[in-house]
């Protein structure tokens, strides 16, 4: 797990830890990557957060912003998580 400040809507910073996961949309496309999480925070918040966007970075380093509701499957790889 990697850590990452990230500064939220101007002065505002807070600490995000790098979750890996895979994805499966319902069209059946898999994903791999990561996405950024608080410290305290799981990846089923990141799934019932009312934003309907999440960002995804893929292995090569390209971001993604997913649609929730596009989404079958959100596992993490990391159990602890």
């Amino acid at each position: 797990m990697n850590m990452e400040t990230l500064n939220l809507r101007g002065s505002r910073i807070r600490t995000k830890t790098n979750v890996e996961v895979e994805i499966i949309l319902l069209d059946g496309t898999p994903l791999a990557g990561s996405v950024f999480i608080g410290l305290d925070e799981r990846i089923q918040e990141l799934m019932n957060d009312p934003k309907p966007f999440f960002p995804l970075r893929l292995q090569n380093s390209d971001v993604l912003l997913i649609n929730k509701a596009a989404v079958a499957v959100c596992k993490p790889l990391d159990v602890t998580k």
